[in-house]
């Protein structure tokens, strides 16, 4: 609640404790330290000037090399992390205590972090225990935190749900909001079950804040983050995007492609993006960004920056970079000849979203990929391409009565959309068979609804990334086709939202995988889950995508609490992402480059493999494993990192999700003062848009909304109301000669539009 003025005295006098260091277990203590080194081939203050890019490197002879890092004062340090050694596979730490070196920690080969009990020190050193020459790219230090704070390290949306966690502080402990720096409270309020909420606080300008918590022992103070309107989309669109430009399949360049029934001739485990394997769902994700927010993708917001060398049609110049994506697959599918299951799904987005296209990309594309498809739409073979698959076969006309493993690769449901959209194009096409996809669709869904327990984790969380496809299916058919769908699905939905909030009752409101496990266990052979007692699954995408599910399932739960608390964690999920989770760090090892206002990344990037992945931007690295929860910081070892073009494409569609969920339009009086419910021939309205595009907070942003004339759509721009503002607004005058008998407005398309519609008299 917003802090009486009568309490300041008191809020200010306890908030800092003498002798207590806050909020040093995310600040880097070596960070342009003092550091000295037995050689140098490449300058030693490289090693700790916070550039991931440069290193320190040894002489080249073999003997005793070390580095020596001396911090500005002593602090009870208790970790060393180490992005990227070569040279050696274990490093020794020592610690400077009681005036000699005392070995602490020994850092191993794949595990960046070296953990060990807090020791009071001002230097620390690492020794090559091999002899062989070393090079270190970056150290970090990182000393105890006696009161840690949890946050999303970017910020809060200003209208959503604000929470953090301290995991450390018992129920009753007070916390306060203050600005960066600052003591005096601006919001307060208490801890319970290790979470603070301060989703009322709404502030007016563009601070930044942090969190204080008040134990009776310590004191804690996050970092410093942002409260404003849609800041997730503001930092999250562009390395979205950038992501999917920066992976695909020869960096851009398709001149020379030339695939084989054997060979997709992607040398990168994928078919137009690197390492994405068969499924990455990547139409349906750029889809679903662009029609839930297609102002944000404009040219004049993200001019084009990536190559289409090779495709065969050129686009238009003011194509969005998005449309150039969707249409850089549907090129090289097409050229591809694909024909594996979840490829012919991806085509049939694009065939049912081209009215929405038209505007960019030929008809003769089209033209193509809706022969191409309707031709192999029930066929059996799917050997054009496929990686760690589910045996099965490709006639998308049949029930799959089987779902996919922890791999991610066959979520359940994942046909029921596809075929949706093929009964609609069919449709469009005058085709006598388009019954047949409806039917395919209801048959699947139907088998969903009577086999799906989502008390077995396996038909949830255990599908990784490819989880939101089927709560999003079931609420697409119910939500196109009210009258026709299965009379079950809001039912199963309710059941699946009952579950899912069983198993985020706990400190980080984070969904686990069971009662006894919180995430993804790795898979034996043969498929089959294994509690793996250590790690499990790196379930980025899982995590990346849930907000999708849950924001779909929010719409139709029928209880306000119920709604209140999925989109509650729908946004925890987001800030789980970003840092307010058990390692206290970003998902993206480059998170303070790639995505503004992050402070401390992930503990490492994956050095080559098939995506190629490091000098990618917007990945997203790794996610916290089973031995970290609920709060162990001690645990050490991040497991398996490697980021995944699957786990991106889930973020989009939990991005696109995200940002639906906060739009809406509106038809208001000329003043904006009052909402219309009806509107009259000669009178000027305002239209309103609200929606998550106030990219630049320094001046008046500009939106498009279409209003209905008969049967056209006419644009109407709208312009930032306020200063850093997600609502743009115009007027409009109805004719006196307005032929219509109502007014309707809209934004977004296909399955994320919003429309306003009122009578005209």
């Amino acid at each position: 609640m917003p802090v009486k003025p009568l309490l300041f005295i008191l809020l200010i006098a306890c908030s800092f404790q003498p002798g207590i260091a806050s909020q040093i277990s995310l600040t880097n203590l070596a960070l342009n330290q003092k550091v000295v080194a037995s050689s140098e081939e490449e300058p030693a203050q490289a090693a700790v000037d916070g550039n991931h890019e440069s290193y320190w490197q040894s002489a080249g002879t073999v003997g005793t090399h070390w580095l020596e890092i001396t911090l500005d004062k002593r602090y009870p340090v208790e970790q060393v992390v180490l992005p990227l050694v070569k040279g050696a596979d274990s490093l020794v730490a020592e610690a400077w205590v009681n005036e000699q070196w005392q070995v602490v920690g020994t850092l191993l080969k794949d595990n960046p972090v070296i953990a060990f009990d807090p020791v009071e020190t001002d230097r620390i050193r690492l020794l090559s225990i091999q002899g062989q020459p070393l090079r270190i790219y970056e150290v970090q230090v990182f000393a105890r935190d006696p009161q840690p704070v949890m946050v999303n390290q970017v910020g809060y949306d200003l209208d959503k749900p604000k929470r953090f966690t301290a995991p450390l502080a018992p129920d009753g402990t007070p916390f306060i909001i203050v600005l960066e720096g600052k003591d005096q409270a601006v919001f307060q309020g208490t801890i319970s079950g290790h979470i603070g909420d301060f989703s009322d606080f709404h502030p007016q300008n563009q601070a930044q804040y942090q969190v204080v918590v008040q134990g009776e022992a310590y004191t804690g103070r996050s970092v410093p983050f942002r409260i404003a309107p849609g800041l997730i989309e503001q930092v999250s669109y562009a390395p979205a995007i950038n992501f999917m430009v920066d992976t695909r399949c020869w960096f851009g360049d398709s001149r020379n492609y030339s695939p084989t029934d054997e060979s997709a001739d992607c040398p990168s485990l994928g078919v137009a993006w690197r390492d994405s394997h068969q499924f990455s769902f990547e139409i349906p994700s750029l889809l679903n960004l662009y029609f839930a927010n297609p102002a944000a993708f404009s040219t004049d917001r993200m001019p084009t920056q990536g190559l289409y060398l090779g495709v065969r049609e050129e686009l238009p110049e003011n194509t969005p970079e998005i449309i150039r994506l969707v249409y850089w697959a549907v090129d090289i599918y097409l050229r591809g000849e694909v024909n594996h299951t979840l490829l012919k799904e991806q085509l049939a987005y694009f065939l049912y979203a081209y009215p929405y296209l038209k505007e960019y990309i030929p008809v003769s594309v089209y033209n193509e990929a809706r022969d191409h498809l309707f031709a192999i739409w029930g066929e059996d073979s799917i050997q054009r391409w496929r990686w760690h698959d589910i045996e099965h076969t490709g006639n998308l006309f049949q029930v799959y009565d089987f779902i996919g493993t922890g791999k991610g690769q066959f979520p359940p449901g994942h046909s029921v959309v596809p075929n949706l959209m093929m009964y609609e194009v069919a449709k469009r096409e005058g085709r006598s068979d388009a019954d047949h996809y409806f039917q395919a669709a209801y048959d699947q869904t139907d088998w969903l609804l009577q086999h799906l327990d989502w008390t077995d984790p396996y038909t949830t969380k255990g599908q990784r990334q490819g989880e939101h496809v089927t709560i999003t299916a079931l609420t697409y058919f119910l939500e196109n086709y009210p009258q026709k769908a299965p009379k079950g699905i809001p039912a199963k939905i309710e059941a699946w939202t009952d579950e899912m909030i069983r198993r985020s009752d706990n400190l980080w409101d984070y969904r686990r995988y069971s009662d006894d496990r919180w995430i993804i266990p790795s898979l034996q052979p043969g498929g089959d889950p294994r509690f793996d007692s250590r790690f499990g699954f790196n379930e980025v995408g899982n995590i990346a995508g849930f907000p999708a599910p849950a924001l779909a399932a929010a719409v139709h739960v029928t209880k306000p609490e119920k709604k209140a608390r999925l989109e509650e964690m729908a946004i925890a999920y987001v800030d789980h992402i970003f840092g307010r989770n058990p390692s206290g760090r970003h998902f993206s090892f480059d998170a303070t480059t790639d995505f503004k206002g992050a402070d401390m990344g992930w503990f490492k990037e994956y050095q080559g493999g098939a995506g190629l992945l490091q000098t990618a931007r917007g990945v997203l690295d790794g996610s916290p494993k089973e031995t970290i929860y609920p709060y162990n910081p001690k645990a050490g070892d991040p497991g398996h990192t490697e980021g995944w073009v699957t786990f991106n494409t889930a973020w989009n569609i939990g991005l696109a999700y995200l940002s639906s969920s906060s739009t809406s339009v509106s038809i208001f009086d000329d003043r904006f003062s009052k909402e219309l419910k009806k509107a009259k021939r000669g009178e000027t309205v305002g239209i309103a848009l609200k929606a998550p595009l106030n990219f630049d907070p320094g001046c008046a942003e500009n939106a498009t909304v279409r209003l209905r004339q008969g049967d056209e759509w006419i644009p109407i721009t709208v312009t930032e109301s306020a200063e850093d503002s997600n609502v743009f607004r115009a007027t409009y005058t109805i004719d006196n000669e307005y032929a219509g008998e109502a007014l309707e407005v809209s934004y977004g398309y296909a399955w994320h539009e919003k429309t306003i519609k009122i009578p005209v008299r």
